[in-house]
């Protein structure tokens, strides 16, 4: 077995040879995860610390690409690990480049690790560091969410390496909390005459416009649009509507209906870039093509929305503080669904919503207004 080792990594940003999305990029590859496996049980058999061993590069690589399932469509995706990784290396760099200080900060330092050497003023200051460096948009701090997401996955990450005996101090135990209040939640709510004005505006455009009726009319995830395939639509004998199936978050199944309208706008976009309109099930091309026929990249895709809704100059579009993206027509769906008297439950299962404590914070506004009293009172007694 040809040992695999990432410690190359460490000297790369030490050096500034390559970018972080180069070293991303090259994590990603999941090549290596059975050498790493092979190792591991090594060690098992000499009854040895499973990560004896280990590097803090082939920590993280094995932290984000481990194996928690035996189906591997139930792994984490690509998407998630290319988050993980950016948000793990981002504060390793921090850690290797406050090597020289680590090195007279502590007392019987280890060579060749810096996660070891770290101890829980290290993580208080890199928390501190992150919440107030000029690393968010625009040039400015994180926002509180972007935060959150941050630590809660470098948390998990501590905890991991604690419990795997890596370092010797519960580190993530060091990690002050980072969750929103209600006030710093972003309003991601969209309403139906918003929706409506955006469809109309571009309502001669057979790109746009399929694209941004698929997204408000199935409450599917932007990466889910992106990588359906023709062949995923069918015409259900059952109920005589057309559907479209697919494997969404965490490897859970759907089965969405296409509204007649909608699907009417599906065959307008395909004929627009010129590919079948047949329904084939063998086709694996994509729904949505490219103008070159390829699949989107999801981010692309999600750009491309943000882009085109900000072009409309609608009032309510300049209006908002925050970009309209393609998350904001989830909480629409919700919404509306709600508005039509669907049950929370229903929309959670729709949305493939694990909690329904996130449903609910979708419908907050929605749940609110039915539940005020006023609306009891009989105005006429004034």
């Amino acid at each position: 077995m040809k040992d695999f080792s990432l410690v190359h990594i460490g000297t790369e940003i030490r050096e500034r040879k390559r970018g972080l999305h180069q070293i991303v990029s090259l994590m990603l590859d999941s090549t290596y995860y059975d050498a790493l496996e092979e190792r591991n049980e090594h060690h098992q058999r000499k009854n040895e610390n499973l990560f004896n061993s280990f590097t803090d590069e082939e920590m993280m690589y094995y932290y984000v690409h481990q194996r928690k399932h035996i189906r591997k469509d139930r792994e984490r995706k690509e998407t998630t690990k290319t988050e993980y990784l950016r948000i793990l290396l981002q504060f390793y760099q921090y850690a290797v480049e406050s090597e020289s200080f680590l090195r007279q900060d502590v007392d019987y330092y280890i060579e060749e690790t810096v996660f070891r050497n770290l101890r829980p003023w290290h993580i208080r200051n890199f928390q501190e560091y992150l919440s107030t460096a000029l690393l968010g948009k625009g040039g400015k701090p994180y926002s509180p969410a972007t935060l959150d997401a941050k630590m809660t996955i470098l948390k998990s990450f501590m905890k991991w390496l604690y419990k795997t005996k890596y370092v010797q101090h519960p580190l993530h135990k060091e990690i002050l909390s980072t969750s929103l209040s209600e006030q710093e939640i972003p309003n991601r709510d969209l309403y139906y005459h918003e929706v409506k004005q955006l469809l109309d505006y571009y309502k001669d455009h057979p790109i746009n416009y399929g694209l941004l009726t698929m997204l408000a009319m199935t409450g599917l995830r932007v990466q889910e649009i992106a990588k359906a395939s023709w062949g995923d639509v069918y015409l259900d004998s059952l109920s005589g509507h057309y559907r479209l199936r697919g494997v969404g978050k965490g490897g859970k199944r759907f089965d969405k209906l296409l509204h007649p309208s909608l699907y009417e706008r599906i065959l307008a976009f395909r004929e627009r870039r010129h590919v079948s309109t047949v329904l084939n099930q063998s086709d694996q091309g994509p729904l949505f093509p490219t103008k070159n026929g390829d699949y989107y990249q999801y981010k692309n895709l999600s750009n491309y929305i943000v882009r085109i809704i900000e072009r409309t100059d609608l009032p309510f579009v300049k209006e908002r503080t925050n970009r309209i993206t393609p998350h904001y027509f989830r909480h629409f769906y919700a919404i509306y669904s709600r508005q039509q008297g669907a049950d929370i439950f229903l929309i959670q299962k729709e949305l493939g919503h694990s909690d329904r404590k996130t449903t609910e914070r979708y419908l907050e506004k929605v749940l609110q207004r039915e539940q005020e009293i006023g609306l009891m009172w009989n105005e006429q007694d004034f």
